[in-house]
């Protein structure tokens, strides 16, 4: 009898320790970085952005928290060559990357394969 109480107390800690860790493994993503549209971001960035982009499409921005500090993320293709760029919320350009665009981006697919029919 009382081996078998030891057995269940295991069996529950395991069980409670074992979804407490997937809680807090999971607990990180998706709260601390969210894609969002150019008017969600402050002005100030949005102004960056745009002036960075010129006049080509912006595939995706995205908001990340860095302890109480928000920096944002942008991406878009211009000259066959995918830009990305981090941002501070004043705006400052803190990193700019430029690398070969894959076939995919270069041929402006961003994952939305809907058609207009009209």
């Amino acid at each position: 009898m009382k081996a078998s109480r030891w057995i269940l107390l295991v069996a529950v800690f395991a069980v409670l320790t074992g979804s407490t860790m997937a809680i807090l493994a999971g607990e990180g993503k998706g709260k601390d970085e969210k894609k969002v549209t150019i008017d969600q971001v402050p002005a100030a960035v949005k102004a960056a952005i745009l002036k960075e982009a010129g006049d080509n499409k912006i595939k995706e921005i995205e908001e990340k928290t860095k302890g109480d500090q928000k920096i944002y993320e942008a991406a878009w293709i211009a000259d066959g060559k995918e830009v990305e760029i981090k941002l501070s919320a004043d705006g400052t350009v803190l990193e700019k990357k430029v690398e070969e665009a894959d076939k995919d981006d270069e041929q402006g697919d961003d994952g939305d394969n809907e058609e207009d029919d009209d």
